[in-house]
């Protein structure tokens, strides 16, 4: 991002750069390779404040903004409840939606579940581009989307580390943990979104049934789509069949 392009002509965030190579550099640290980015960009303007990012920026704000604007929506706030999943260590809002009809009703009326986070890892902004798309399809009036607010109830936290987003950490929240280790015994205060989340999904394990929980990622390297799972016979079955029909054919 260009200071003087953004002034000047109103050019935000664009993809710049050449020679982009990501290699192993023969450096290990605890019996594990590390890897090097380098690549070149021009400064095509003099007195100028040039703003590198990994991939587009999606902020704290951003979501906020965003969230502000589905509940103004009168259609999708018929489908959709937001509430505070929990506070940070910082005292920021960790967010919780609920989607599904009638989403403010008790119960679940036979539905079963489906949880969806994002942006455990804060530098991973392709994750909320994601969350964002799901959400938007999710609350539309596509009739697909529809019949899966019939059937299901989605839990959806877009944005686990708040803290780490707002301070610009790439992969940890606040106390310097990676978050995403610490599914198993979280910190009530320290990881209190990761404690949180684990929360709800018992709950939800005790008044329905949880069918599917993802976890929305960006990769350093890996490119196009692909899943991570418990199962890797289910993902090779069921992943192609994921895809929209339309697509381009991915990596697995």
């Amino acid at each position: 991002l260009s200071s003087r392009e953004a002034a000047e002509s109103k050019t935000g965030w664009h993809r710049a750069g050449t020679d982009v190579s990501y290699y192993a550099n023969g450096v290990r640290r605890r019996g594990v390779d590390q890897y090097s980015l380098s690549f070149t960009v021009e400064a095509t303007h003099d007195d100028d404040t040039c703003f590198l990012a990994h991939c587009y920026p999606y902020t704290y704000r951003d979501l906020q903004v965003y969230l502000h604007g589905l509940m103004m929506c009168t259609t999708r706030r018929r489908v959709v409840r937001r509430t505070k999943l929990c506070d940070t260590e910082a005292g920021n809002v960790c967010e919780l939606l609920t989607i599904t009809d009638n989403p403010k009703m008790p119960g679940f009326a036979g539905k079963k579940a489906v949880v969806i986070t994002a942006r455990v890892h804060p530098g991973e902004t392709q994750a909320s581009y994601m969350m964002q798309g799901i959400i938007d399809f999710l609350v539309s009036d596509d009739e697909r989307a529809r019949e899966l607010r019939e059937r299901f109830v989605f839990k959806l936290v877009p944005m686990l580390n708040p803290d780490g987003v707002i301070n610009g950490n790439y992969r940890c929240c606040l106390a310097g943990h990676d978050m995403n280790r610490r599914w198993a015994k979280p910190h009530g205060r320290k990881h209190s979104p990761i404690f949180a989340t684990k929360l709800v999904i018992e709950q939800l394990q005790r008044e329905t049934e949880v069918v599917l929980f993802l976890d929305l990622h960006g990769h350093s390297k890996m490119k196009n789509a692909f899943i991570y799972g418990n199962d890797a016979r289910i993902l090779e079955d069921k992943f192609p069949s994921l895809r929209e029909p339309s697509s381009p054919t991915g990596d697995p």
